[in-house]
């Protein structure tokens, strides 16, 4: 009997037991880490004995052996201390971030035979900090020796250079883990609360700075600090620089369509001007030369444009040119269009990118991502060039500056202050193995390279394409906010870097395609392709930090400061994010589509013709506006309903980009552009604007 039962009790937990090893197997294979082969982007790499330094820390801490569980954490080697290792939930940190937060999860046994061991070498480096190698030796104290008795004395002198230099963001973290991982210090809690409110609100993080107005109108209540000779309570210190706290927090560039105003297309209007530059390049082409540049993907390129004051920049191809807003007149241009029928006679133009070239401008400046057409080498770099706006005479370019030889620079530069952020890819050879990517800072003016940053090393090979199969690799994407410079490599990886210094604080892994294992490809005419979205920016709502990679089956919502996923969702490979409001994140792919924020539940979807993977979509308070091939449509950004249809002066483009500059509309298509002299509501509300001509003054680029 007891044999029986003890069969029957075997067979009923054999298939559980199965069931949860095949779970754990399938949690392994969902899991995200840098290590792994199939990943297409590794961030720099720590070595095998760092990894293994860490697995003797858990093994020796799990025992009570402190003394072999500290000593195999400061057997790693310096030069290792910025190498990456996995991190928790799918973000990647540095070697010595992961040994800060061991030393910081101490037991209390632990803490007291570590501070037996390391008190008195904190002490002394505590003592050397100063002059010119203050800084560094600090960052080491906080780095290596925070749970020491000294090391809350480091992170607030460290936090306090931060603070000096203007990395916010840096410092709120110091005062920060002060607050929250050293409760045992002589250090005043209040002033430390204040100090770290005020670098919260400098580096645009205020979600956070709410718990700490809490603390000190609760915990720290009846504690005066002394702040710029004035001695008070700490609230009181933090409502005088920071107010009561009810202001909304800033939106940024990407999220500001809960405040910007909306559009009035009610009323046709003629375009106030046009410029017909496709009519240039196809000017005096025979018919057999017409039907060849209409076959090549370069007839549809739509150029990328920017506006500074009252002109307008436009990269069509690598032909820059500017335009006066105001009368739609032809400043300068760098180059006849007539050229580029030439090299479209060349078949490895088929494999260009036309959406790699970009432009960036300022009020003296305007600088542009472009490339030779008629180099033969279908891997030839992007170089970036830099052209002064009055005249646009050529002030540098990458090419005559010896430290961006063998790199080819990618996706869309983006301008803070006097720095260029741009992303770069060096190509691969025998003597350097793999490519890697970088984030480079550039000062504007002259290009002089302030610092290179590694991102990652590609996984993927060469790739080698024959018979005009254009490139779908996707572009990176730069997005900056309070000091930290983010980028979507859109190849299983979104970073954060160090703005001021370069420093690469974080990467987080999220699921992505693995990379292709052909390194040759041929392609014919009638071979269908997959549908790809171009790669979109990331874009913040509220604390989140929302990106979804051009090849990733989800979307992402981050915790940037903190390093928590607040949320993540499925998603078609082929959507990409357009923009964002109070209540909803929109979409863009084969249709337009919105999630609710709150329950992250498809609120709609609307088909528009030819989609909505490409091109730069208008969202804004109280609607959404897409340029398509049958005109300009606006969609009820709660309901999905198209409102209204409007047709403009440009009809059977290919579609294009829009933009709202003042009072006019954009629309930029590949053959035209067009400035149309659209209301705001607010404007329609105050009687609308003035209809302007019966025609649109066109004007050609050529003379």
């Amino acid at each position: 009997m007891k044999v029986v039962r003890l069969t029957i009790m075997t067979l009923l937990w054999l298939p559980m037991l199965a069931l949860g090893q095949a779970k754990e197997k399938a949690d392994e294979a969902d899991k995200v880490t840098n290590d792994r082969p199939d990943r297409p982007l590794q961030m720099p790499p720590a070595s095998s004995e760092v990894k293994e330094a860490f697995d003797d820390y858990d093994r020796f801490r799990r025992r009570g052996a402190w003394e072999r569980a500290l000593k195999s954490l400061y057997e790693i080697p310096e030069a290792q201390a910025l190498r990456f290792v996995d991190g928790q939930k799918g973000f990647i940190i540095p070697v010595a971030r992961k040994r800060r937060e061991a030393l910081g999860e101490l037991s209390p046994e632990g803490q007291v035979a570590y501070r037996l061991f390391y008190d008195d070498e904190a002490k002394k480096l505590l003592d050397e900090a100063d002059g010119p190698n203050e800084l560094k030796t600090l960052e080491r104290l906080y780095s290596a020796y925070f749970p020491t008795t000294v090391g809350d004395n480091a992170a607030d002198r460290l936090g306090d250079l931060y603070f000096e230099m203007g990395r916010f963001d840096r410092a709120a973290d110091c005062w920060l883990a002060v607050l929250r991982e050293r409760p045992d210090t002589d250090l005043s809690p209040a002033l430390i609360a204040v100090k770290a409110a005020l670098a919260l609100s400098r580096a645009g993080r205020h979600s956070e700075i709410s718990v700490l107005r809490h603390d000190l109108a609760d915990r720290y209540a009846g504690e005066k600090v002394t702040i710029g000779g004035q001695s008070a309570p700490a609230a009181e210190h933090l409502a005088r620089f920071l107010g009561d706290g009810t202001a909304k927090n800033p939106q940024t560039a990407h999220s500001s369509a809960a405040t910007a105003p909306g559009l009035d297309l009610t009323r046709v209007v003629p375009a106030d001007w046009q410029m017909r530059f496709s009519e240039s390049v196809i000017a005096g082409m025979t018919p057999a030369e017409l039907v060849q540049w209409n076959a090549n993907p370069l007839s549809a390129a739509v150029p990328t444009v920017a506006v500074e004051g009252s002109t307008l920049y436009a990269n069509y191809l690598g032909h820059l040119f500017a335009i006066d807003l105001k009368t739609g007149k032809l400043i300068w241009r760098s180059a006849s269009f007539h050229n580029i029928e030439i090299p479209a006679a060349q078949n490895q133009t088929r494999m260009v990118d036309p959406t790699r070239f970009t432009v960036v401008a300022s009020k003296s400046h305007v600088w542009a991502l472009t490339r030779d057409l008629k180099d033969p080498n279908q891997m030839a770099p992007f170089r970036l060039v830099c052209r002064r706006t009055d005249g646009g005479d050529v002030v540098w370019q990458s090419t005559d500056l010896p430290d961006y030889a063998q790199v080819d620079l990618g996706g869309t530069p983006i301008l803070v202050g006097d720095t260029l952020f741009v992303v770069a890819k060096t190509s691969m050879n025998q003597q350097q193995g793999q490519s890697h990517q970088y984030v480079l800072a550039i000062r504007a003016r002259d290009g002089k390279l302030l610092w290179k940053t590694e991102v990652g090393v590609f996984r993927q090979g060469q790739q080698y394409s024959y018979y005009g199969m254009p490139d779908t690799s996707p572009q990176p994407k730069l997005f900056h906010q309070a000091g930290a410079v983010y980028v979507d490599t859109h190849v299983g990886v979104l970073a954060r870097l160090d703005a001021e210094s370069g420093d690469l604080d974080w990467g987080y892994g999220y699921k992505t395609d693995p990379p292709n294992a052909m390194n040759r490809f041929f392609f014919f005419g009638p071979m269908p392709t997959e549908s790809i979205s171009s790669s979109g920016a990331p874009l913040r709502s509220g604390p989140a930090l929302l990106a979804k990679g051009a090849k990733s089956e989800q979307i992402y919502a981050l915790d940037a400061d903190q390093m928590k996923v607040l949320w993540d969702r499925p998603i078609a490979k082929s959507a990409r994010i357009l923009g964002v409001d109070d209540q909803a994140l929109f979409l863009g792919g084969p249709e337009i589509s919105a999630l609710d924020l709150q329950t992250r539940k498809l609120l709609w979807a609307t088909r528009l013709p030819g989609g909505s993977s490409e091109g730069d979509v208008l969202v804004r308070a109280g609607g959404i506006w897409q340029l398509t091939p049958r005109g300009i449509f606006e969609i009820d950004p709660r309901t999905g309903q198209v409102r209204r249809i409007f047709r403009g002066d440009d009809t059977g483009a290919d579609g294009g980009n829009l933009y709202l500059s003042g009072p006019l509309l954009l629309a930029v298509t590949n053959r035209t552009i067009s400035a149309y002299p659209i209301a705001t509501t607010a404007a329609v509300a105050d009687g609308g604007v003035d209809a302007g001509a019966a025609t649109p003054k066109t004007r050609i680029s050529d003379d």
